[in-house]
């Protein structure tokens, strides 16, 4: 059975949906939802045939063939505007502008819009790399009636050609959709990257109130980079309000209000203390929220936060590990511990408690044998956690049991991957057993496999090869131990034991 590709069916049941060829077997359901039904129309169906066979020969990439077929279902069909664009569309990608734009008049005269002769030469122009005439082929347009997708390819050109051309797209596109967001960010992002920030603000309300969260977020971080300009906050404080269940933008609300001078942190503890009482339950929520305010960099905000979630719920298991988690991750070990310790006391099976508590301690070197402790009963919970087996393998680092380090550490990456916190753990090891040819090998491989939230690991890898007297690169000047360097107290030595 021939299976047409999705496109080619949409086409052909966009046609047939228009002529009533119901019977031919082709559903609605095929028909994209951006592209509306054309009125109900005559067509034969031998242009149907014709149509099909054009785009048969469009997918097995014979623009010819496709050529051939579509002019003989405009031939066929007469006056159709629809098969005169998808001529024209043809006949650009097959660089006969020319021909092309014959069709696409002839379209115009039977009744297209502009706007969507528009859209059929630009792909052509832009190919080219034509901007100054895409540029042109827009801005001649009267965008009345336009859909958003004009004005959305619009703007992408009308970008490269710089901010004032831009502008004039952006501009059409709010007096087009009045009422629709995407206009009114258009021209914030404009004025924001010109350095008015002003009218970017007053840009990004109107598609706040026009219902975008986005721009809603876009507002707030507009202005926190200007040091919350205490004049801005009337814009800023209706918008927060509307979308009060937003956890991005009441979270950059709250982090305006703290950076503002005339009304300081007490605003914003007020309104993360509300914005924990919407969320209530929702561990999902609650984890995003945290997350988000652990970011701002402001530790006074992450307890106002955290205090008020689990005031009410302080057994909640998920919500009291998803607070200790954003502790941790802040630096406030301090804090995060009674958290851990909570998680443990509801439930002493809670293998993510006791690892992320008994790493973090390995991690600063202090109480290793509690550290251990609670990290040989994640093990037995869960023998084949990689992450855990890591955390295991590093406790023992820290302790001076190299030896047993060794083969968790190589288990971890075998079933946990080779991240480059556990790759940077097994060098660390290997290079206290003297395997020090491998320990730079997987230093190197720590160093490269490093993405976000390996930081730590891009900063200090390069040092322990430089001590180890060996290049970032493999076979550069020094690898190896010629000459007995990198060898004994000179190399790298990373702190084990008590």
């Amino acid at each position: 059975m021939l299976r047409l590709p999705e496109r080619a069916l949409r086409r052909v049941a966009l046609l047939l949906l228009a002529c009533g060829l119901s019977a031919c077997g082709v559903r609605g359901g095929a028909v994209a939802e951006e592209e509306p039904l054309p009125a109900r129309r005559e067509v034969s169906a031998e242009a149907v045939q014709h149509v099909l066979e054009g785009e048969l020969a469009r997918f097995g990439n014979r623009r010819g063939d496709q050529l051939v077929a579509l002019g003989k279902a405009v031939a066929a069909a007469g006056d159709d505007v629809g098969l005169r664009m998808s001529l024209a569309e043809a006949l650009f990608l097959s660089d006969k502008p020319d021909d092309a734009r014959r069709e696409l008049k002839i379209a115009g005269a039977l009744g297209a819009a502009p706007w969507e002769l528009a859209l059929v030469e630009f792909p052509y122009l832009q190919r080219k790399g034509s901007v100054q005439a895409t540029v042109a082929l827009f801005a001649g347009v009267s965008p009345e009636g336009a859909s958003e997708r004009f004005f959305q390819q619009w703007r992408q050109v009308a970008g490269r050609a710089g901010a004032d051309a831009e502008r004039v797209a952006c501009h059409a596109w709010t007096k087009a959709f009045p009422r629709a967001a995407n206009g009114w960010g258009c021209l914030g992002e404009v004025e924001r990257l010109e350095g008015r920030h002003g009218l970017a603000a007053g840009f990004y309300r109107q598609a706040a109130e026009a219902g975008s969260e986005a721009y809603a977020g876009e507002l707030m971080g507009l202005l926190l980079e200007q040091g919350s300009l205490a004049e801005l906050m009337s814009i800023a404080a209706p918008v927060a309000a509307s979308f009060r269940d937003s956890i991005g933008v009441t979270v950059g609300f709250a982090q305006l209000q703290a950076v503002e001078a005339q009304r300081g942190p007490g605003s914003a503890c007020e309104t993360l203390t509300a914005l924990a009482g919407r969320i209530g339950g929702n561990v999902r929520r609650y984890a995003d929220a945290v997350s988000r305010v652990r970011e701002t960099a402001r530790p006074e905000l992450l307890r106002c936060l955290v205090n008020a979630a689990l005031a009410t719920r302080s057994r909640n298991e998920a919500m009291v590990l998803a607070s200790a988690a954003a502790f941790d991750a802040a630096g406030l070990f301090d804090e995060a511990r009674p958290l851990l310790e909570r998680v443990i006391e509801i439930d002493p099976s809670n293998a993510l408690a006791l690892n992320q508590l008994g790493y973090t301690l390995a991690e600063r070197n202090v109480e290793l044998p509690t550290a251990l402790a609670y990290l040989e009963r994640a093990h037995r919970l869960r023998p084949d956690d990689g992450g855990i087996l890591d955390s295991l393998a590093w406790v023992y680092f820290r302790l001076g049991r190299f030896a047993e380090a060794e083969p968790l550490s190589r288990r971890a990456i075998e079933l946990a991957g080779a991240g480059a916190v556990l790759l940077d753990h097994l060098g660390d090891i290997l290079w206290a057993l003297g395997q020090k040819e491998e320990a730079i090998e997987q230093w190197r491989m720590a160093y490269w496999n490093a993405g976000e939230g390996d930081e730590d690991v891009r900063t200090t890898v390069p040092e322990k090869l430089e001590r180890a007297g060996a290049p970032l690169e493999e076979g550069g000047e020094g690898d190896g131990e010629e000459d007995g360097e990198g060898d004994g107290e000179e190399g790298y030595q990373e702190e084990g034991g008590e």
